[in-house]
């Protein structure tokens, strides 16, 4: 049986030869972990894997664009990848860190802080990735230091090797305020948002069963009013393909349904007359008919239409970019409490605003907070 002898300073250990040495850590996955005893190590992790057959949105494209980046510089380089639970963020760095073994690069996964941990990742002299995931959380501030600031001078790039930083966080205010706004350290920061409705419809139609496809739109429409995400399409299109309805599928998931939104809706009428409803509070996912006066330009009484309809059934129009509902999907109603009904000329227009036919619906949502606007990867 063979032995390997290892020398470091005055002191010499001995090992089996199950003992392997390099010069470089071979491409694969690592965990940084930490004993008392032993100090810091790298534990082998599985690799980070993708189970869907298709990535969507932009994604690949981005990943592209870090890995030739980071082929472009000879000093260290970061990105931040920031969004809500369940956007893409994780999908973004499993998808990099598979990319990036064609550059033979391998990831060191860094579960939470340990002191001296700056220092540690420093001595690793070749490229990596470092993944950072949930950094806010897991590198929090303390009561009497800062372990973000810690990494100040690592992520400065003012060590031995070149590495690739990748942070994610859920909350981008809980990040040091040297992160942000630091090109030098984080070159990029993506900020990764809801699907868009093109992105929806593809999904969707990829998921859904085809005697499903009609729900694509309605669940389009439904994503104005609400944040949905890649995890919660994936749910919704479980459901649906179970034969759920679309109205009980939103009710029973576990997703948020406390989107209040408020809209300005205008009704068009055969006769070419508009009524318009402002500043409407509506629940898009809703079961219950919404009954609404719409006024004319005139804002008289007896010229008021009210109108009903299932929020669930508005859909998005993809090639003009509204929101609307089919006519033939909307009550209509009179009050004759508005009329004198023993003079002719009121029940006449009585009679004619009740036989009026509505030809067009639209909904424009009120966007009162320029954060809550969707912008593409």
């Amino acid at each position: 049986m063979s032995m390997n002898v290892v020398h470091s300073g005055d002191t010499f250990q001995i090992y089996s030869d199950a003992l392997k040495t390099y010069d470089k850590l071979p491409l694969g996955s690592y965990e940084v972990n930490f004993h008392k005893m032993m100090g810091f190590f790298l534990k082998s992790h599985s690799d980070l894997e993708i189970n869907e057959s298709k990535i969507y949105g932009q994604i690949d494209e981005k990943v592209e664009k870090v890995l030739k980046g980071f082929s472009f510089v000879n000093r260290n380089f970061g990105i931040i990848l920031s969004g809500r639970k369940g956007i893409g963020k994780s999908l973004f760095a499993r998808q990099l860190s598979i990319r990036a073994k064609d550059y033979n690069l391998p990831l060191i996964i860094v579960p939470c802080y340990f002191p001296g941990i700056a220092d540690f990742l420093s001595s690793i002299d070749q490229e990596v990735i470092v993944l950072f995931d949930e950094f806010e959380k897991t590198f929090a501030d303390k009561d009497d230091f800062s372990p973000q600031e810690e990494m100040l001078s690592l992520f400065d790039g003012i060590d031995s090797g070149k590495k690739l930083f990748v942070i994610t966080c859920n909350e981008v205010s809980k990040l040091n305020s040297y992160l942000i706004n630091r090109p030098g350290r984080f070159h990029y920061h993506f900020t990764l948002s809801n699907p868009t409705a093109s992105e929806i419809e593809e999904y969707m139609t990829d998921k859904l069963q085809p005697q499903y496809h009609h729900y694509i739109k309605k669940l389009i429409g439904f994503s104005m009013t609400a944040d949905l995400t890649y995890d919660i399409l994936r749910a919704i299109a479980f459901e649906l393909n179970m034969g759920y309805s679309f109205e009980e599928t939103l009710a029973d998931l576990n997703i948020s349904k406390e989107t209040n939104p408020k809209y300005n809706i205008r009704a068009v009428f055969e006769d070419g007359s508009v009524r318009e409803v402002f500043s409407q509070y509506m629940q898009t996912h809703g079961k219950d008919r919404i009954y609404l006066w719409f006024n004319s330009k005139t804002g008289t009484s007896n010229d008021t239409i009210r109108l009903d309809f299932n929020p669930t059934e508005i859909i998005y129009d993809f090639d003009n970019g509204r929101l609307y509902l089919d006519p033939a999907l909307v009550g209509s109603y009179v009050d004759d409490d508005y009329f004198y009904m023993d003079k002719p000329e009121d029940v006449a227009k009585y009679e004619y605003l009740k036989n009026l036919k509505l030809v067009d619906i639209q909904f424009t949502r009120i966007v009162e907070d320029p954060s809550m606007r969707k912008f593409a990867l």
